[in-house]
C-alpha cells in the first residue's frame, strides 16, 4: 500500500503529505494513525491522511517504520482540518493538532542509545528493540481523579449559580423554541441568531434545547467567550444535567483535557461546555451547537491557525447535520447580515427576537456624563461628579456597584480633554495611531502619516493627550472616595490563578455590599441580582482605536455592561463617562437601539468592502532585522499584486507598512493587507504566495484571515 504520512512538523516548508509504503501481514495503516517514519536522517511522527492499493511499487520509497495509536481522528475531522488549513492560510497540521489531546499521544524525545526513542501516552509496556519504553507520567488518573479539582471549583460555585427549571416560560422563550424544534428533530443544519435583551432569558432556551437534543440521542455542545464565564455557565449546566456535562478550556492540564476528551468520546458526557477549543473535542451525533455572546471578540483565536470560532462551528454544523444557534444581546454585524438575507456561504439563518427581560424589569436607564464639561469645571478625577454620588448613594443603601474599565490591550491614541477631539484618517474611518519614535500619527490600513499637531485642530486647546489608565489606578481612586467599601478587582493581574475567576466572582457573590471593578470579562454573562449600578469609566478607549469594529464593539460593549444592573426585583441605573456624548455608539446603548448605530455601520463598511460585506487578510512579518524583513515584505506584496493582475480581479492590497507596534520583543514588525468583495476567499490565494516565494532566514510570518486585531 502506499500510505500518505503528515508529519507532525509545522512548518510551511512541509504542509504537504509525504509518500511511505507498507508491506506484509500486519494490519495495514489507516487514515487517521499515528505512525512512525523516517524522514531525512532522522525518525518523525506523522498522520496518515490516505492510503491506496500501489500497483507499481517504488523500491525508493521508505517504509512505515511503526503504527504507534490507531484512530487519533476520523474523515471528518480531517476534512475540517484541510477546510481550516485552507480559508486561513495555515499548515494542516496546526489545524489538525487542535482536534488532539497531547495526552494521548506519543512523543519523540532524543536518545544517546538509538537516537530517538518513542514515549507511549499513558503506560505502555517497553517492546523489546522496539525503540518504545514505557511513559514517565505513572499510573494512569481515572476522569474523577484527573478532573477532581476543576469540578470541586465549579461544583461550589455552582451552589451559588444554578438553573431550576421554570415553571413556564415567557411567550418569546417559547416560540424561539418552537422555531427550534423542527430543525433539531429533521436534523437540518441550519443557523437561528438569537437577538434577546439582557436578561429576556435566552440560556433557558439553550437549556431546554439541548434536553430535546439528548432525547433525540444526539449531544450539544455549548461555546462561552471568556473563561471567566465558565464557572456560571458549568454551575447552570450541571444543576440541570448533572455529570454528563464534560468542560474544556484553557485552564485544565494536559492530562484532564485528555480525560474529558475520552469522556465525550465515550458517550459519558454528551454535554460539552467551555471556550472555543471545545469545538475541537471528538464530538459524534452532534445535534445541536450554541455560542453564547457570539458577538464576543474572543471567539477569535490571536495565534495560528487564527480561526473564528462561529465560522468553524458553521462548517462543524454542516458535517454533523446540526443545529447552530448564535445568541447574543448585541449580535455581531456578520450574523445579522446572514440573518437578513436568509443564508450565507455555509447555511441558512433565521433570525429570533427576544425584546423582553423574563421578569418583566426594564432594560436600566442609561446616563451619558460629557467628560469634557467635567474637565472645564474643575474635576480632575477619573469619576465625574454624578458617579460619585451615585456609588455613594449604592453604598449607604447597602447595595453593589460595577465599575467597568473599557481598556482593551494597546491604545496609543490622541485625544483632546477640552473638545473630546481624536484625529481620524480621512480615507480609512479609523483613527491614527501614535507612534512615540518619530513623534507621529499613522493610519495602519493605508499608511497615511501626518505630523503631532502642537495643540488640538478643533478647538486650539494644549491639552491634547495620549490617552488610557489602569484597573488598578480605579481601584485606588475609589478607595479614596470611600474607604471602607470592600472592592473586587478583576483584570488580568488577578486572574492568574487556576482558579481565581471562580474565586474572585464568589467573593463578589457573597459580599452582602461592595463594588466590583474590571475589564470586559465582567461585561457579559454575569448574572448578580443585587448590583443596581454599573459605572463605565471611559466608553472612549475602543471607540478610538485603529479598528473599523471600533464603533460596533463599543456599542456591544456598553450595551452588554449595562445589562449587569437591575436584573432582578431592585431597579438598576447605568453611568457612562465619555468625551464624545454624541457618538452613535454611545447613544446608540444609551437609548438600547442598535438600529442608531448599524444603520450607518452598514453604510460605512458596504463602501469600503469591510466584513460582512467583503474580505480582509493581514499578513504579519517579523525578524530581528528591520532591513531584511521590509525587504521580504516589499517581494511578497510585489508577488501577491502579480497573482491578482493575472487570476484575482477585485482584490486590493494594501501596504507594506509597519505594524501600531513596530517592534515588539526586539522583533521589527511589517504587514500588508489584502482587500475583496464577499465571494473571494483570500486565504488560498495567501497561502499560494507563501508556498511560492522562499521566507528568509530570520522572518517570520503570521496570516490573519478577516483579523480582529492589528496591531
Amino acid at each position: 500500500m502506499l500510505i500518505e504520512v503528515l508529519l507532525d512538523i509545522p512548518a510551511r516548508a512541509l504542509d504537504a503529505p509525504f509518500s511511505y509504503s507498507w508491506t506484509g501481514d500486519k494490519p495495514a495503516p489507516q487514515l487517521g494513525d499515528c505512525v512512525l517514519v523516517e524522514f531525512g536522517s532522522r525518525s518523525a511522527l506523522g498522520y496518515v491522511v490516505g492510503c491506496e492499493i500501489w500497483a507499481m511499487p517504488d523500491e525508493n520509497t521508505k517504509p512505515i517504520e511503526q503504527v504507534l495509536v490507531r484512530q487519533v481522528f476520523d474523515e471528518r475531522t480531517l476534512e475540517l482540518a484541510s477546510w481550516m488549513a485552507s480559508y486561513y492560510a495555515a499548515p494542516l497540521i496546526s489545524c489538525l493538532r487542535l482536534f488532539l489531546a497531547p495526552a494521548l499521544l506519543p512523543k519523540l524525545r532524543k536518545s544517546d542509545e538509538a537516537g530517538y526513542e518513542v514515549v507511549m501516552p499513558a503506560k505502555s509496556r517497553k517492546k523489546k528493540g522496539s525503540g518504545v519504553r514505557e511513559s514517565e507520567s505513572g499510573a494512569e488518573e481515572t476522569p474523577a481523579e484527573a478532573t477532581g479539582s476543576s469540578q470541586t471549583a465549579d461544583k461550589t460555585f455552582m451552589r451559588i449559580m444554578t438553573a431550576q427549571r421554570p415553571e413556564h416560560l415567557s411567550t418569546e422563550q417559547e416560540a424561539a423554541l418552537a422555531a427550534l424544534s423542527p430543525a433539531m428533530t429533521e436534523g437540518e443544519a441550519k443557523a437561528f441568531v438569537i437577538a434577546g435583551v439582557t436578561g429576556s432569558g435566552k440560556t433557558e432556551i439553550y437549556l431546554q434545547a439541548i434536553e430535546q437534543t439528548l432525547q433525540s440521542g444526539k449531544t450539544a455542545l455549548t461555546l462561552v467567550p471568556e473563561i471567566s464565564l465558565t464557572p456560571q455557565t458549568v454551575g447552570r449546566y450541571r444543576s440541570r444535567f448533572g455529570d454528563r456535562v464534560a468542560v474544556l478550556h484553557s485552564r485544565l492540564t494536559p492530562r484532564q483535557r485528555a480525560n474529558e476528551f475520552e469522556r465525550i468520546r465515550s458517550g459519558e458526557a454528551p454535554v460539552v461546555v467551555g471556550a472555543r477549543s471545545a469545538l475541537f473535542a471528538p464530538h459524534h451525533d452532534l445535534g445541536l451547537i450554541v455560542i453564547d455572546e457570539e458577538h464576543d471578540g474572543s471567539y477569535k483565536q490571536n495565534n495560528s491557525p487564527r480561526y473564528h470560532a462561529r465560522e468553524v462551528a458553521e462548517r462543524l454544523a454542516l458535517l454533523h447535520g446540526a443545529v447552530l444557534v448564535l445568541g447574543s444581546a448585541t449580535p455581531s454585524l456578520e450574523s445579522l447580515q446572514a440573518a437578513e438575507r436568509g443564508s450565507n456561504t455555509v447555511l441558512p439563518y433565521c433570525k429570533l427576537t427576544l425584546r423582553h427581560r423574563v421578569n418583566g424589569q426594564p432594560l436600566p436607564p442609561v446616563s451619558i456624563v460629557d467628560l469634557t464639561r467635567e474637565f472645564e469645571s474643575g474635576n480632575r478625577s477619573m469619576f465625574s461628579t454624578q458617579l460619585k454620588q451615585a456609588l455613594k448613594d449604592v453604598h449607604n443603601r447597602g447595595e453593589k456597584a460595577m465599575l467597568l474599565l473599557n481598556r482593551r490591550g494597546f491604545s496609543s491614541f490622541l485625544l483632546c480633554r477640552e473638545c473630546g477631539y481624536v484625529p481620524h484618517c480621512e480615507s480609512c474611518s479609523t483613527s491614527l495611531s501614535f507612534h512615540a519614535t518619530d513623534n507621529t500619527l499613522r493610519c495602519h490600513q493605508c499608511n497615511a502619516i501626518l505630523r503631532v499637531p502642537d495643540k488640538c485642530p478643533e478647538c486650539g486647546s494644549p491639552y491634547l493627550r495620549k490617552f488610557g489608565v489602569g484597573t488598578q489606578q480605579v481601584e485606588e481612586e475609589l478607595r479614596r472616595l470611600i474607604p471602607d467599601w470592600p472592592i473586587v478587582r478583576m483584570d488580568r493581574d488577578t486572574t492568574t490563578g487556576a482558579h481565581a475567576h471562580e474565586e474572585l466572582l464568589r467573593e463578589f457573590q457573597e459580599l452582602e455590599s461592595g463594588v466590583l471593578v474590571g475589564t470586559q470579562m465582567i461585561a457579559k454573562g454575569l448574572d448578580f441580582p443585587d448590583v443596581t449600578l454599573v459605572g463605565v469609566v471611559t466608553a472612549d478607549i475602543t471607540l478610538n482605536l485603529p479598528d473599523f469594529r471600533a464603533p460596533e464593539r463599543t456599542y456591544q460593549l456598553l450595551e452588554q455592561v449595562a445589562g449587569r444592573a437591575g436584573r432582578a426585583d431592585l431597579p438598576g441605573t447605568v453611568i457612562v463617562q465619555t468625551y464624545l456624548p454624541e457618538e452613535s455608539a454611545i447613544t446608540a446603548a444609551a437609548h438600547h437601539d442598535e438600529e442608531r448605530l448599524y444603520g450607518e455601520e452598514r453604510r460605512l463598511r458596504a463602501g469600503l468592502q469591510y466584513p460582512p460585506y467583503g474580505h480582509l487578510c493581514n499578513i504579519l512579518l517579523t525578524s530581528a532585522g528591520k532591513e531584511k524583513v521590509a525587504a521580504y515584505a516589499e517581494e511578497l506584496g510585489h508577488e501577491l499584486r502579480a497573482d491578482v493582475e493575472l487570476q484575482h480581479a477585485g482584490v486590493r492590497i494594501l501596504g507594506p507598512t509597519p505594524c501600531i507596534i513596530e517592534r515588539a520583543k526586539k522583533l521589527w514588525r511589517f504587514h500588508l493587507m489584502l482587500k475583496s468583495g464577499p465571494e473571494t476567499t483570500l486565504g488560498p490565494i495567501v497561502k499560494t504566495a507563501l508556498q511560492r516565494i522562499k521566507t528568509p532566514v530570520g522572518v517570520k510570518i503570521a496570516v490573519d484571515v478577516d483579523p480582529y486585531e492589528m496591531m
